[in-house]
């Protein structure tokens, strides 16, 4: 007997939304290595939300930074793939970026400046590949220190870099002709681990996220 449950189908017409983003778009658990279900991921919600008049595309990758490069894991480099992926799905008629968290690790010794910088090199490339194309800045929201034990020793420099992080990042949106989203207006990083998000907060974002969405004239 066949499954009764059904799969949302999408318009042909529907417009492709790409979310580019870390493990909090890919669907980290905070409680362990695990990947939350598909139905708990925020693009998944933000199909949800939206429909099926629109696709949106779950494009997270663990450890993804913007430009920063993690010579043993090389391809968590955003700007390496970021042309390919806008490629392959094309046509692309909004970009979500959603990145920041990973940049902060201290191995990658950078400051706030450098991370906005970064920032902009990406959206750069965006506009070298499709000029008018929306996109979608949302800075993530800030990592914090567990209830139990200390911040993860990798994000030690977190909390002074992310007390500038949305501003930089607003002012690189609103130079760069992009609308800009604050996350940590709206969720917080887990208490759990300190850096990923519960799945309330996916709810939350995705919501939010919707709401841009819904005022942008494609």
């Amino acid at each position: 007997m066949r499954p009764t449950h059904q799969i949302m189908s999408i318009k042909d017409t529907a417009k492709t939304i790409l979310c580019f983003g870390d493990s909090n778009t890919w669907g980290a658990r905070p409680d362990s290595d695990e990947r939350y279900p598909r139905s708990v991921r925020w693009p998944s919600v933000l199909q949800k939300l939206l429909s099926d008049d629109y696709e949106v595309i779950n494009e997270g990758l663990v450890g993804r930074t913007l430009v920063a490069n993690d010579p043993a894991k090389p391809y968590r480099t955003g700007v390496t793939h970021l042309t390919a992926l806008l490629k392959t799905h094309e046509p692309v008629d909004l970009i979500i970026i959603m990145l920041g968290t990973n940049d902060v690790k201290v191995m990658y010794n950078l400051s706030d400046d450098d991370i906005a910088e970064h920032l902009e090199q990406t959206i750069k490339l965006i506009r070298e590949e499709k000029e008018s194309l929306p996109i979608i800045v949302v800075c993530p929201p800030a990592p914090v220190t567990p209830k139990e034990g200390e911040i993860d020793s990798r994000m030690a420099r977190a909390p002074e870099i992310f007390k500038i992080l949305p501003k930089l990042f607003k002012e690189v949106s609103e130079k760069s002709g992009c609308i800009f989203l604050n996350a940590g207006d709206y969720i917080s990083s887990s208490y759990v681990d300190g850096y990923h998000l519960d799945a309330e907060a996916h709810v939350k974002l995705a919501s939010a996220i919707r709401d841009i969405i819904k005022t942008i004239k494609f």
